[in-house]
């Protein structure tokens, strides 16, 4: 345990922790991050309205996301307080839940979302949302990651995250669907 507090006084000692706080979650410089995700998508279904409307969502909903668990940066530093009492939401898990419970407003028909867990059972253990087309294997899908750049979604192929390994969760899927 004092192995986890030294890399968290660590982490912060060298990057500082700051409030994450969106005060415009419809700014024009999300347009090219919209874009590309958006392309992404299209890999996966041939649906351009479908693609749009929900890399718009997933782009803007993580800021609203981040302002209402009351975000502090850098995330882990997030975790901690999460842990300790002082937020009560705001792990990656919330994330995904959350952001899927807004996706499911919408009738999206020609998507499949799957949730994606990395380092199981571990202190660096990790969750996203994974969209996948009709036909589409799980290392072929994409990430939505709203928790890794505290409100800035991340997002890559599976297969092309650099940091984790993610894998299939059955239990999480539950939550999902």
């Amino acid at each position: 345990m004092s192995r986890v507090f030294s890399i968290l006084f660590l982490i912060l000692f060298f990057s500082g922790c700051s409030s994450v706080h969106y005060n415009s979650l419809y700014q024009s410089s999300d347009n090219p991050r919209i874009e590309q995700l958006t392309n992404m998508l299209l890999e996966l279904s041939n649906d351009p309205m479908e693609s749009k409307e929900l890399a718009t969502l997933a782009v803007r909903h993580s800021k609203v996301l981040a302002n209402r668990y009351n975000l502090v940066s850098p995330p882990l530093y997030h975790n901690f307080l999460v842990n300790i009492g002082k937020r009560k939401k705001g792990l990656c898990y919330d994330f995904v839940d959350d952001l899927m419970a807004e996706i499911r407003t919408r009738d999206f028909k020609h998507f499949r979302f799957r949730w994606g867990r990395a380092n199981a059972n571990q202190l660096d253990e990790h969750n996203v949302i994974v969209v996948l087309g009709p036909n589409t294997p799980f290392q072929e899908g994409v990430i939505l990651d709203a928790w890794r750049k505290s409100g800035v979604l991340y997002f890559t192929k599976v297969k092309n995250d650099p940091k984790y390994n993610f894998k299939p969760w059955l239990e999480g899927d539950r939550r999902i669907q």
